[in-house]
């Protein structure tokens, strides 16, 4: 019975090991702040990536080889490096189609000249991202032409630029504004460029960045003959006044094509327009915050279209003269790196980190504490299993002994499940087969009870008939039969009522035998 207890110690004191680390887990600083640590760590990189990632998208530029066109390649160029959105960039015939693409969803994104888009602008259906050049108005001519001022070209032969683009657009709003009559052509620049050299058209319009039109450039290089027109003080005021979100007043500096000759040979008055990136109000924020961003981390690489980006602010500059900028492009301007605002906003939440907190390390506890409970409840049911293996090679000699053994055990499976050291199932598997045994106890006591019994009607015939006999030696039979009664009593073999049960039995049989009173009084 000794050996059986100190088992029950021995496993009681295993399995309340794991209730008091949990217990004492709340306690120490240092596990609370190593799971502080490790909330955040895990966290950060997690709310960092969380958001939806873009692959790729759509951009509408202008004709192969021209100045939008190599605008979108370095847009593409800038988004593939900095956050890995590949762009499409797909040509057409300038401003005016690409915005045509955009109201009919064909594309994600499009390049055009702000004065184009402004009118759209105001009615909502695009908005800005980013300015990404300034374009000037600039009327070439011949210097024999006797052309002196825009307002020359009144009858001319002009060439206005290709239906839907922006040079035509620009080009109409100042013939328009100023009230001309010219006879239009439609050729594109470089067919342009031919005419005039060969007097077939008498002046040619231009929209462009200063630096970007290589061709411009090698034009003038080419034909120092070639010229441009100021436009009137007038007109520059009348359409900056009405159209201020279009349109600015600009300077052509001397020698902006060529420095011998200087061309143009004194600075010209006209006006400028932005090359705006633009968007539908409803394009993806994490695309417009993508491509918004890429623009702005690398804008130094843009100087070559908008110079003042080599040494100027660049969240500034890129949203310059912009009255309707995309939500999304706004906050990048202001923020900064978009994977950084959810940083930012976690580190300035304290009510988000605690929340999270508790979150990550209860989750955690909780998966650390199941996995605890079932490797215990693995390690119960061995134990349990083991227990009742050696009980067994009790229950022959002593049913009594193994029945009380078995009980104890049950109890403490019952306690351990209160505290929650094994789950609702493990618990169930143990009853079952604790009550098994148990029963099993209970059938061989039973059995053996029913042996004492009958054991013990053969020793009272057995004393009957030495009795006839041998009153002496009779009397010394019913004396070993107590002392054999009270013998299996201590030796836990036989509980108080069963051997009450016996010592009666005995004791009707002698009286019914023996019904004269005294015979044998020392017998009990």
């Amino acid at each position: 019975m000794s050996e059986v207890s100190g088992r029950q110690v021995r496993a009681k004191r295993l399995f309340d090991l794991p209730v008091v680390f949990v217990k004492s887990i709340r306690r120490p600083r240092g596990i609370f702040l190593t799971f502080s640590c490790l909330a955040s760590s895990i966290l950060v990189p997690i709310l960092s990536s969380c958001s939806f990632q873009p692959t790729s998208v759509t951009l509408s530029s202008g004709p192969a080889g021209g100045y939008y066109n190599r605008m979108a390649e370095q847009i593409s160029n800038s988004t593939e490096t900095t956050v890995g959105i590949k762009i499409r960039n797909l040509d057409s015939r300038g401003s005016e189609e690409n915005l045509e693409r955009l109201f009919k969803r064909q594309v994600d994104f499009a390049l055009v000249q702000l004065d184009v888009a402004n009118q759209a602008m105001q009615q909502g259906k695009v908005q800005a991202v980013a300015v990404v050049a300034n374009e000037y108005v600039q009327i070439i001519t011949i210097k024999k032409s006797g052309l002196q001022t825009f307002a020359d070209i009144q009858g001319k032969r002009v060439a206005v630029g290709t239906p839907g683009s922006g040079i035509r657009f620009t080009t109409s709003q100042l013939i328009n504004a100023d009230k001309l009559t010219i006879q239009k052509d439609d050729s594109d620049l470089n067919a342009a460029f031919r005419k005039l050299n060969a007097g077939q058209v008498d002046a040619l319009a231009y929209v462009g960045s200063l630096i970007a039109s290589k061709n411009i450039r090698q034009n003038f290089v080419n034909n120092p003959n070639l010229k441009i027109l100021p436009i009137e003080p007038e007109l520059i005021n009348n359409l900056t006044i009405l159209n201020p979100d279009s349109y600015q007043r600009a300077i052509l500096p001397i020698g902006t094509y060529t420095s011998r000759p200087p061309i143009p040979d004194k600075q010209i008055p006209t006006l400028s327009t932005a090359t705006v990136l633009v968007t539908r109000p409803d394009t993806d924020q994490e695309k417009v915050k993508q491509v918004t961003w890429s623009i702005l981390s690398t804008a130094r690489t843009y100087s070559q279209f908008y110079p003042e980006l080599q040494n100027g602010k660049a969240n500034e500059l890129l949203r310059k003269g912009l009255f309707y900028v995309h939500p999304a492009a706004e906050e990048v301007f202001e923020e900064g790196d978009p994977s950084g605002v959810i940083i930012r906003y976690w580190k300035n939440n304290t009510d988000l980190q605690s929340g999270v907190f508790i979150l990550v390390t209860t989750s955690f506890l909780g998966l650390m504490i199941q996995q605890w409970r079932r490797r215990s409840s693995q390690k119960m049911l061995n134990i349990t299993n083991s227990r009742i293996s050696q009980l067994k090679n009790l229950l022959a000699e002593s049913p009594q002994q193994a029945l009380r053994a078995i009980e104890d055990l049950s109890q403490e499976h019952r306690l351990i499940f209160i505290d929650g050291i094994v789950t609702t199932e493990v618990y169930e598997q143990l009853q079952q087969k604790t009550q098994t045994f148990a029963n099993e106890c209970r059938l061989q006591l039973e059995q053996q009870r029913k042996k004492f019994v009958m054991d013990t009607l053969l020793l009272v015939d057995e004393w009957q008939a030495t009795l006839q006999t041998n009153p002496e030696v009779a009397l010394q039979n019913l004396g070993q039969l107590k002392q054999h009664y009270r013998d299996m009593l201590l030796a836990d073999q036989v509980d108080i009522e069963a051997y009450i049960e016996l010592m009666e039995l005995t004791l009707i049989s002698i009286m019914t035998l023996v019904p004269r009173k005294n015979d044998f009084p020392q017998a009990f």
